[in-house]
């Protein structure tokens, strides 16, 4: 009688788990991941004001100061604005993929 309801046991929980099969891997860190490209987006938008607004003589000098090798290798101001777009429209492509929402200045 034991063997029979350890056995019936087994049968269904094996049957209720769906045969063994996995469960397909989701991902639950969209959130997350949108933060970051939100972050990247800010950070994006902060390093073209900063190009834009210093004059093409002086930025070779301060492409030194600005801390954003991600975004451009180049001290040329038109090949940096040039980039940040670039990587701007990578970004926004990749935040509408994920489905975050709009982000807001």
């Amino acid at each position: 009688m034991k063997k029979t309801l350890l056995l019936t046991t087994l049968a269904v929980s094996t049957l209720m788990t769906g045969c063994g099969q996995t469960i397909p891997y989701i991902n639950t860190n969209t959130e997350e991941e949108c933060i970051t490209i939100n972050k990247n987006l800010l950070k994006i938008d902060k390093f073209t004001e900063t190009v834009e607004k210093t004059s093409a003589f002086h930025l070779e000098e301060a492409a030194v100061a600005l801390e954003n090798p991600k975004i451009t290798s180049s001290n040329n101001k038109r090949q940096m604005l040039r980039d940040a777009a670039q990587k701007k429209a990578n970004l926004e492509a990749e935040h509408q993929k994920l489905g975050c929402e709009t982000l807001t200045k």
